[in-house]
């Protein structure tokens, strides 16, 4: 949260400002040193965060269980079936 609020106040600094500084305008300068700014703030409030989580690998996706060497149903038109896509 202290990145946008952060962000939006170094853009708000930098637009009073005005001018260039390097090619950029003051208030792009003003924006992303206020984000970062913001996001050191929020790292060290709220730590780095954990561990991704993977839950509900599928080891083996069949579709209208169709193997190796089974027939695959062929439909014409609009119709019901089973299974999913």
């Amino acid at each position: 949260m202290a990145t946008i609020l952060l962000s939006a106040a170094g853009a708000a600094v930098g637009g009073s400002v005005g001018g260039t500084v390097v090619g950029l305008s003051s208030v792009a300068v003003g924006r992303a040193f206020g984000a970062t700014l913001g996001r050191v703030m929020d790292q060290r409030l709220l730590g780095q965060g954990a561990q991704a989580v993977e839950t509900g690998k599928v080891d083996r996706f069949r579709l209208t269980q169709a193997g190796e060497g089974s027939p695959i149903p062929q439909l014409y038109g609009r119709m019901r079936i089973g299974g999913q896509v």
